[in-house]
């Protein structure tokens, strides 16, 4: 019997599957209106998907995104939304590896293979490839790894720069950014709606919790107060990392990639602290990064492997070795990784590939969402006495999806957009790479679903 948990162990749950530093230079890159696009992210996207997430994961369609897709539209839709997931984690990996070799590159004094988009990639795909690795021959050692590489490797250099920037702060130099309502308040204006891009993504995978809500005691008066500790937690993680870069570097000169570890340089330099101990800092951050990517690897892995008994699938997708790897799939993974990474150097620069793999992510992940908003109304409408352990107060059912929903659908418009970022005689190019990726990822599973349809009947006969 799996053993109940409470709301601060589902936090810790929730929170770890959601927050990653490779998304905290993007987000210190809107200086001090980092804290109000942060907070516009959460209302309008993050609760919404949350209190739906948790409808469905409590109700009798099962606790992940295909079987609820699958009750409501079927398999084919169902086989749509988990390979949309999948796919994303493999998009999502991209900018989580490249601000792993942004750190790495530091650390071991070569900084051409952060800013060499071809150097970057195959640095990329090498750490890709180790973690296959160990998945394969020791897949226990990353499980055994996680909570020391979320939290001593990830959270504690995270919070120990925010205070190191405090104090640079304290001590009377100026902030990067003005703390005036104009310094601190976005323009909202499009640039400052393309901003929220980067946001979104930071608070995307609570649906990967879902399994775990269930084992919530006293699911009803629990999940809201966790949900509520996930928004403060997530608000104060994102807030100190990204804050810490922008308090110090001006927006213009921050790395996406490699932001993070060259404020601690920075600060180290102005403390007079010996520079090799930002690079055994970096070299943990390193550590832990890949560690938080063999999640994002393998969890995606199993869930696409656990569908394919529907026949929609390559049967050799529902293997696994001794161990219990699906390294078909894995193996499938790093070729896709590869494959759109060459894409993504076409960019001739790192920012921008860095860019491209974000907003690539956000527009593929965005469809499961609204998916997920889709299937909520539809089995409310279809089932409306359907079981669940927790429900939304019944003035919320439909008010607080529909933010969501038309916020997500909002963001996939928004995606195909050049943010500030990118320079102008590169507009096409950009637009080109994401448009290409995203139609590609969009259609694959439907007409891999068609394909395998079709040659199962033939067998069949």
């Amino acid at each position: 019997m799996n053993k109940m948990i409470g709301p601060v162990a589902f936090t810790a749950l929730a929170i770890s599957s959601i927050f990653t530093t490779s998304n905290l230079a993007v987000l210190a890159a809107n200086g001090g209106a980092l804290f109000v696009l942060l907070l516009i992210s959460i209302f309008f996207f993050f609760i919404p998907v949350a209190l739906v997430v948790g409808e469905l994961t409590t109700g009798p369609w099962g606790t992940n995104v295909f079987t609820w897709v699958e009750a409501a539209y079927g398999k084919k839709i169902g086989l749509a939304a988990v390979f949309w997931q999948w796919f994303q984690a493999i998009v999502m990996t991209l900018p989580m590896l490249y601000f792993t070799v942004g750190t790495f590159a530091y650390c071991i004094g070569f900084k051409e293979l952060n800013t060499n988009p071809i150097y970057q990639l195959l640095t990329a795909i090498a750490f890709y490839l180790l973690l296959i690795v160990i998945e394969t021959i020791k897949p226990r050692f990353l499980i055994d790894m996680e909570a020391f590489g979320f939290w001593f490797c990830i959270m504690i250099p995270v919070f120990a720069l925010f205070i190191f920037s405090l104090v640079y702060i304290f001590q009377g130099h100026s902030p990067a950014f003005p703390f005036t309502v104009k310094g601190l308040i976005p323009k909202f204006d499009l640039q400052s709606f393309l901003a929220l891009i980067p946001y979104i993504s930071c608070l995307t995978g609570i649906e990967i919790s879902g399994p775990f809500v269930k084992r919530l005691v006293d699911v009803k008066k629990n999940f809201p107060k966790a949900i509520l500790i996930v928004v403060i937690t997530a608000i104060l993680a994102n807030l100190v990392g990204s804050g810490a870069i922008a308090l110090i570097f001006p927006t213009n000169q921050i790395n996406l990639s490699s932001g993070f570890i060259e404020v601690y340089d920075f600060l180290f330099n102005y403390y007079g602290i010996p520079l090799y101990i930002v690079k055994i800092l970096g070299m943990l951050v390193v550590f832990g990064m890949l560690i938080k990517t063999s999640n994002w690897q393998i969890s995606p892995a199993l869930a696409l492997n656990s569908s394919a008994n529907t026949n929609l699938l390559p049967k050799k997708f529902g293997y696994q070795n001794s161990k219990g790897t699906p390294i078909y799939i894995l193996w499938v993974q790093l070729i896709a990784l590869t494959i759109l990474g060459i894409f993504l150097s076409m960019s001739k620069s790192g920012n921008i590939a860095f860019l491209i793999a974000v907003y690539l992510d956000v527009s593929i992940y965005c469809c499961v969402y609204v998916l997920i908003f889709l299937t909520y109304f539809k089995l409310n409408k279809t089932q409306p006495n359907a079981p669940k352990l927790f429900t939304m107060p019944v003035k919320l059912k439909i008010f607080v999806p529909l933010i969501g929903l038309l916020t997500t659908i909002g963001v996939i418009g928004l995606c195909f957009i050049p943010p500030g970022g990118v320079p102008k005689d590169q507009y096409t190019l950009y637009i080109s790479i994401l448009t290409v990726s995203f139609f590609c990822a969009f259609v694959a599973p439907f007409l891999i679903g068609d394909f395998f349809t079709d040659e199962n009947k033939k067998k069949v006969q």
